[in-house]
């Protein structure tokens, strides 16, 4: 686990997903379970220093805060220990997901994707940009029950 955890500690993250499971793979590759590593410490500053004053996470750092980022990243620094849900900084990453919730309940998120596949309607709502607010609803779903 040793090599892993190293492996991942160099790993230069770019988007905040990348960010995000950098977190979660030195938190699993921790040699003991809720150990909290220099690694550990500096990847959950990193996340937390990318909230936006929207209270919001971006996917990247040319977009506007979303539901997929967001619960993401909050499940990431909660797994990890680095933040417990009633912090400050937790606080407003869930206001931001009660503020951008649709009336059906969902998350909606825009594509990013090249549409190369056809385009298979699954029922979730959304049409095209289903697949990504799925994800998004069931990040921001864990996020707010943890």
């Amino acid at each position: 686990m040793r090599g892993a955890a190293a492996w991942i500690a160099a790993a230069r993250p770019v988007t905040t997903e990348d960010r995000a499971f950098q977190l979660l793979g030195l938190t699993w590759t921790a040699e003991k379970p809720g150990q909290k590593t220099q690694s550990m410490l500096a990847a959950g500053a990193a996340l937390i220093a990318l909230q936006g004053s929207d209270g919001g996470w971006a996917q990247l750092p040319t977009l506007a805060s979303d539901a997929y980022a967001t619960g993401q990243v909050l499940m990431a620094l909660k797994t990890a220990g680095i933040l417990s849900s009633n912090q400050a900084v937790y606080q407003r990453g869930v206001q931001f997901l009660l503020r951008t919730q649709s009336t059906n309940g969902a998350w909606y998120v825009r594509s990013r994707a090249i549409p190369l596949q056809p385009y298979f309607d699954s029922g979730f709502p959304y049409g095209p940009d289903q697949f990504i607010s799925a994800a998004a609803t069931n990040w921001a779903v864990m996020a707010l029950t943890n």
